[in-house]
C-alpha cells in the first residue's frame, strides 16, 4: 500500500508532467461530518472502496477561494478569484491502495468552470452563485463562504501547523488524488500536485446546515465532527486512469 507520508512526498518533489491545469486553492473551511457506508456506496467509482477512519464513513463540506486559474497554461479571463463549495468523501483503490476522494457535488459561480468540469472532465459540477468575503489583519483572517443566506465561516489566527499523523485533520486534509467515475464507467484518477497544507489555529468556526440541502436529499442523519481552517496552496492537477 502507498503510505500517507510518501504520496505526500512524492506531490511535493517531483515535477509533475501533463498538467491540464494550474491554479491556487486557499482558505478552505473544511467541515466533516459522519455519514451511513450505504449512503456513499453508490457514489464509488469502479476498483475503489471507502477510505474509513475508525470505521467510520466520512464526507467533508470544502469551502475555498479557486484563484489564478490556467488551462494548459493559458490564463482565463474573468475566473481568476472567486469562491467555491464542494462536498467529498474517502475512499480509497482496490487495485494500489493509493487513498484519494470522491467528490458528490462541486458548485462553482462560473459558468464556465461548471460545463468544462461536467461535461470534458466528467466532475459533478454545478453553476450556483457562491460568494465570499475575506478580513485579514498582520495576526487573524475571517472567512465567510455563502449560498443564498446559507453560510460557512471561521475566526483564525495566522499561526499554522502540520496535521499531526493518524489524527482527524492528517486524514482530512493529505489527500493528493480525486477518483472520478467516467462515462465510460471506468475510474479517472486525476493527481493533485501541492505542497503538504496546514491548519490554522482556530478561534471559532459556524456552518449553517442549510448548506448541507444542497446535497442529494437522500444525505441525511449527518453527525458533525470537526471544522478546520487550512492555508492551502498552489495546485498542478493531472489526469490519468486507475490501472
Amino acid at each position: 500500500m502507498i503510505s500517507i507520508i510518501s504520496e505526500s512526498l512524492k506531490h511535493t518533489k517531483m515535477k509533475p508532467k501533463n498538467i491540464f491545469m494550474t491554479c491556487e486553492w486557499k482558505n478552505l473551511i473544511m467541515s466533516t461530518y459522519e455519514v451511513d457506508k450505504s449512503i456513499l456506496e453508490p457514489y464509488l467509482p469502479p476498483n475503489t472502496e471507502l477510505d474509513l477512519y475508525q470505521d467510520k464513513a466520512l464526507i467533508s463540506l470544502v469551502a475555498f477561494t479557486f484563484s489564478k486559474v490556467k488551462f494548459f497554461g493559458f490564463k482565463i479571463p474573468f475566473h481568476q478569484h472567486f469562491g467555491q463549495i464542494n462536498f467529498r468523501f474517502y475512499a480509497k483503490s482496490k487495485i494500489d491502495g493509493s487513498k484519494g476522494v470522491v467528490f458528490i457535488r462541486e458548485f462553482a459561480p462560473k459558468l464556465l468552470i461548471a460545463l468544462v468540469g461536467n461535461k470534458i472532465y466528467n466532475e459533478p459540477y454545478y453553476f450556483k452563485r457562491i460568494r465570499y468575503k475575506k478580513h485579514k489583519t498582520q495576526d487573524n483572517i475571517s472567512l465567510k463562504y455563502s449560498y443564498q443566506k446559507a453560510s460557512v465561516q471561521t475566526n483564525a489566527t495566522l499561526k499554522t501547523k502540520e496535521p499531526l499523523s493518524n489524527t482527524l485533520t492528517h486524514f482530512i486534509v493529505d489527500r493528493y488524488i480525486a477518483f472520478v467515475k467516467s462515462k465510460k464507467k471506468t475510474t479517472l484518477k486525476y493527481n493533485i500536485y501541492h505542497r503538504p497544507w496546514k491548519t490554522y489555529q482556530p478561534q471559532n468556526a459556524h456552518v449553517d446546515h442549510n448548506l448541507l440541502k444542497l446535497l442529494p436529499t437522500n444525505f441525511k442523519n449527518l453527525k458533525h465532527l470537526s471544522t478546520y481552517l487550512i492555508d492551502g496552496s498552489e495546485v498542478s492537477i493531472q489526469k490519468g486512469m486507475l490501472q
